[in-house]
């Protein structure tokens, strides 16, 4: 995985990026709201891939006794997020540039992620990490089924979509089951009257890295298969675990 590429895409996306994130931010509050229903308390809070703040506000707003390290790989996202936090926040948070699947969550009770492990190379993998390094952590990640009125659009004319692989729902509940995890999922959707909307949307939010060696698709073709508009389906695990101290 092209890591550089895909921070480079995210680090450009920085100034626009909440203008497109509807789905964002409602997995972001659906995630805020598992947290609170499993841990009301929380004090020294990682988060991965802050972004520019949409969970990280409410893990302010949530545990308003906490201090929190936010990350994330593109510093632009840093620095948009740090400058929407209101000054009475501020304070209470740490900002780092990280690769978020080389975090140490040593020394942390609670690591939080929204919409970012996706982009890992192996998500099962850095889930088993953090879940033994003593932190809880939670986490939500789009899984497969996402993207799928797109992929099958790309599948009807013989063309490879690029979409890169997500996770699979059976290897998450298998390693929640492993770990004594608590895992949901759930479909959030979003409609785009123009299809040409949805490709903005995705560029917009910094999410339009390819799989490596994509060759890019006919655009015009692909388009011309939703004439009434696309209606998108992002499938969203919900992962809530407790550190192997308390397994």
């Amino acid at each position: 995985m092209d890591k550089h590429r895909i921070q480079h895409s995210f680090a450009q996306a920085a100034s626009a990026y909440d203008q497109h994130a509807r789905m964002q931010r409602e997995a972001a509050s659906a995630l805020a709201l598992r947290m609170q229903r499993h841990w009301p308390e929380a004090h020294r809070i990682l988060e991965i891939g802050c972004g520019t703040g949409n969970l990280t506000r409410h893990l302010l707003a949530t545990y308003p006794q906490a201090q929190l390290l936010a990350t994330d790989l593109a510093p632009s996202m840093l620095a948009t997020c740090q400058t929407l936090l209101t000054p009475t926040d501020r304070p209470r948070v740490q900002f780092e540039a990280a690769d978020g699947e080389q975090l140490d969550a040593t020394g942390f009770d609670l690591v939080a992620s929204s919409l970012v492990f996706q982009w890992f190379e192996d998500t099962p993998a850095t889930l088993r990490r953090l879940h033994a390094q003593g932190a809880r952590v939670a986490v939500a990640t789009l899984v497969d089924g996402t993207f799928q009125e797109w992929k099958d659009a790309h599948a009807q004319l013989g063309l490879a979509d690029g979409v890169r692989p997500f996770v699979s729902e059976d290897a998450l509940r298998e390693l929640a089951t492993a770990l004594q995890a608590h895992v949901e999922f759930d479909t959030l959707y979003e409609r785009y009257d123009d299809p040409k909307d949805f490709v903005r949307a995705i560029k917009g939010i910094g999410a339009g890295t390819p799989r490596p060696g994509h060759q890019p698709a006919p655009l015009g073709r692909v388009l011309r298969q939703f004439p009434e508009g696309i209606t998108v389906s992002y499938r969203v695990a919900y992962w809530c675990a407790e550190p192997v101290s308390h397994a």
